[in-house]
Order: C-alpha cells, then structure tokens, then sequence
C-alpha cells in the first residue's frame, strides 16, 4: 500500500493511544455498540505455539466513529459512504458498475499511511469487514452473486481496542488538525471507554440445550453423488481436487436472553467458549450477523510486505478416550490422502502468491504439519512471499481470492465444477473476514465453521446458515466425505444445540 493522498498536514491523521488498565472484556463492549466487527483470537492452554504467534491479538473495531466511511459492494454494484469529516481522504459518496476490489484498491490508495501504534499489532485502524466467496468471478471464478446479503462489507474505522497475548489492552482512536469537532469526540471517547465487567448473563452458556435438527440444503445420498461427480471430473482430468461444499439450515435462537442484549452475540460466546480458535470473528453489520470459529488463516500481509498463506486441508474429530485420540491424530499425520490434498492446495497458494510476489522470493515454510484444537486435530502448511515495494494489498488478496483450500485445484476449474454440482452461492462462508490496516498490513481469516445470519428489517430471522464442505479427490470415498461434513459442523452446531441432518 502506498500513500498517494496528496493531503496537507492539517489534513493528514495520527492515532492517539490509551493503554487501558486490566484486560477488556471484548464482548461487552461489542454488545454496547451499533455495528461492530469482533476479530477475535481465543486459544486454550495446550494450544500450539505456531498457532499462538499467528493469532495473538484480538481487535473491537467501532464503526459508528465521525471519520466512519463503508465499501458495500451488492449486486455487481459498488457504494461508497463517506462521513463529511473523511471526504477529504475518501471524496463523496458514489456509487458504480466497477469490480469490488478495484474500488477497494482506490480506497486503500486514499487511506493515509499510519504507522502500527502499538509494537507488535499490525492493526493501525483502517478497513475491516469481510469478502464473500461470489467476489471469486472477479478473478476468474463463476458469475453468481450472495444471496440475501452483499458480496462484500467494509468499514473504514476511526475507533478500535485492541488486546495483546499477554492481556494487555489499548484503545486506539483517529485525530486530525483540520477536523477539530470529529477528534474531540474521539478524544472524547478514548478517554472513556472503560473496561466494563464480566457479563454473567452473556458469557455463560445456559445448560441442557435442547438438540433440533439443522436441515441439510441437499440429502446425504445428493452430496455423495455429487462427490462421486467430482471424482468422474478428475478422472477426466478438469480437476485434481474439488471442495465441494453443502449448508444446512440452523433453528432460530434460544429464548431466554437477557434484555437488551445482542442475541447473536451471546449465542457466539456460546461458541467461544465451547471451542476457543485462533481466528474467531463475530460481525454485526446492518441485517447481517456472522459467528465465525475459523482455525484457518487466508493471508497475512506485513506493513514491509511479507505475505504468509496458511492454509488447512485434513481433518479428524478429536475424541474423549487419550489412546483413541491419539490413534486419530497418528492417522492423520500418516495418511496420503491428507497429504496429498494439503499439498496441492500448497502447490496453487505458491501459484497464487507468485502473481503479485518478488520472483523467487515464495518459500514453503512448513509442510502438513499437525495442529491440535479443542475439537478437531488438522493438517495445516505456511507459505510465504515477498511483495515488491508500494505493491497493492488489493491486488495482492484478489490474485488470492477466494482461498485455496475453499475451492481445489487447478482453481478456475475447480470451482466451475463446484458451482455446477452445489447449484448455490456461497455468500460469506469460503470467503474471508479481517481487516486492511492503514500501516499496510493485512489480516484475513479464511470463513469456515462460521453461522451466518440474515435478518429482516423488524429484526426477525430470515435465514441461518452453516456451510461445511470437504476436498475431494480421486481416492476420496463419498460415504466418508460426508462423514467429514457432518464432523465439522459439530463444533458449530453443538454450540447452538443443533445437529446436522440431511
């Protein structure tokens, strides 16, 4: 990212810092707030320690700041709002046929360079929301649009807290000379947001939820064929793997939460505290809710331009019984199959980076090596670049999008095939959440095991779904493919009292 706003000094902003005393409670905050975006990195003890440096610290990011400005891009149509004290940075509000990520790239060239005001989080404020899986057609993937939502949400943010590995929290907030009303009030409200106290009726879960059957989109016997589908494209030789994907439709919430709060918040904390990940996210942004419990990075790109791909491809449930538990993990380190998805997912993350990185400069850092969480032990890789100076952070995540591990190999077919065989957009889910940084870093977190909620304009449900999906390939074994998806909705599902049926 470089900075070509071309501002006057009284127009150019810097972030003031509040160190606050004691640890936040995030989800407090986020519950006193109108929209909001929750990236959140909760790891147990026994968490690995390549997982704990990749996901250390968690963002409240405000979006209802004076500086506030918002990219929706709906479809195929781009709207830019624009507070009047950001017009200078961002213009006025617009709307256009234009490719999301073009608009993004044109924002993020507006946004003023901020360096990180805390050593070792990349965050400086700046854009943060999500990308849906539909944006995929403007690198080469099939033509569908989200239904129900828009392809895409960013918010640009004057107003985040922020918390460290080791607890400690800041409170960052945006001033600029030329706009002294705006920066009051965020002086203002940097000097009193307060650590608010453990919300009881919030962070517990209540016990005994009754279980209720979320119906699967297709049958079992459907998603078997359709896996077996995609082995006959494989063996034609259109693919050599496919992520096939399905959804199942989740019951309305639990009655009985307290007044005044945010239903959907309380049910994430369910989640949370039923299977803590390095990549949570929680996203209330106008009639959409999202309730992420991703383990998988996307991409992250550092302020210097070093750009690392996590992906996950391999999966077994964990287990109660220690000897059973491990017998699983065993299998998954010395399975072909595992490997062999993981590292062509590898293979088309290096192609993908390449696109926009210094030549010679991708490495394969570490290779199918085995994470364990609370519910699930996983195959997971690190692959790394380096971007050549002032490169486009837009550019760079489109060459990308949508993740690797979501869609298989070569990509452009594979999910052709995908998109034929599921009949269905994917919307949020298989896209990515997390934030641009005006420092020029980046943080996206790959959308899976994640419940996304539409809602109407009286605040009722619309639509609650999960999407869970797996790789197949050419030794895949339908019956055992969806044995997979049901596993990984469980960590999900369990959390709000459902279960899967097809």
């Amino acid at each position: 990212m470089d900075d070509r706003s071309g501002l006057t000094d009284a127009e150019r902003p810097r972030v003031e810092v509040r160190r606050l005393p004691g640890s936040p409670d995030l989800a407090a905050l986020a519950d006193g707030t109108e929209d909001v975006v929750w990236l959140d990195s909760g790891l147990p003890d026994g968490t690995p320690d390549t997982a704990r440096a990749r996901a250390a610290w968690s963002v409240l990011a405000c979006t209802d700041g004076p500086f506030a400005a918002r990219l929706r891009h709906e479809r195929r149509r781009a709207r830019v709002d624009v507070s009047a004290a950001s017009r200078a940075w961002f213009g006025s509000d617009r709307s256009s046929d234009a490719p999301a990520f073009a608009v993004l790239d044109d924002l993020l060239a507006r946004t003023p360079r901020l360096p990180e005001p805390v050593r070792g989080c990349g965050f400086a404020l700046g854009w943060v929301g999500f990308l849906g899986y539909e944006l995929g057609r403007e690198s080469g993937g099939p033509d569908r649009t989200a239904d129900g939502h828009a392809d895409a949400d960013l918010r640009f943010v004057d107003r985040a807290v922020v918390v460290g590995p080791d607890g400690g929290a800041w409170a960052l907030a945006l001033v600029v000379d030329a706009e002294p009303a705006a920066s009051a009030a965020n002086r203002a409200w940097l000097e009193e947001v307060t650590v608010p106290p453990t919300r009881a009726d919030v962070a517990e879960a209540p016990p005994g939820l009754p279980a209720v059957a979320a119906a699967g989109r297709v049958s079992r016997a459907a998603y078997e064929a359709a896996v077996e589908a995609c082995r006959g494209e494989i063996r034609e030789g259109n693919a050599f793997q496919v992520c096939l994907t399905t959804a199942f439709a989740v019951p309305g919430l639990e009655a009985g939460v307290a007044p005044g709060t945010d239903a959907h918040l309380a049910e994430y904390l369910r989640l949370r505290a039923a299977d803590p990940v390095p990549f949570g996210a929680y996203l209330r942004l106008g009639a959409l809710r999202v309730a992420s419990r991703s383990p998988e990075r996307f991409l992250r790109i550092t302020a210097d331009g070093v750009v690392t791909a996590e992906p996950i491809k391999g999966t077994r449930r964990r287990v109660a019984d220690p000897e059973a538990d491990a017998a699983a993990r065993a299998d998954l380190t010395t399975s072909a199959k595992d490997r062999a998805e993981n590292v062509m997912i590898v293979d088309l993350l290096r192609n993908d980076l390449l696109r926009t990185a210094v030549p010679g400069s991708v490495h394969v850092d570490r290779l199918c090596a085995v994470e364990t969480y609370a519910s699930v032990h996983q195959l997971v890789s690190t692959v790394s670049a380096v971007l050549p100076v002032g490169a486009s952070r837009a550019a760079t995540v489109r060459a990308a999008f949508p993740p690797g591990s979501m869609t298989g190999a070569p990509k452009s077919s594979a999910t052709a095939i995908a998109d034929r065989l599921e009949a269905a957009p994917r919307g949020v889910y298989s896209g990515a959440v997390g934030y641009f940084s005006a420092s020029g870093a980046v943080d996206l977190s790959v959308v899976i095991r994640t419940l996304v909620t539409v809602l109407d304009e009286d605040g009722r449900v619309v639509s609650r779904t999960l999407g869970a999906g797996g790789a197949v390939t050419w030794s895949s074994v339908p019956a055992d493919e969806a044995d997979e998806v049901e596993t990984k909705t469980r960590s999900v599902l369990g959390g709000v009292g459902a279960i899967a049926r097809w």
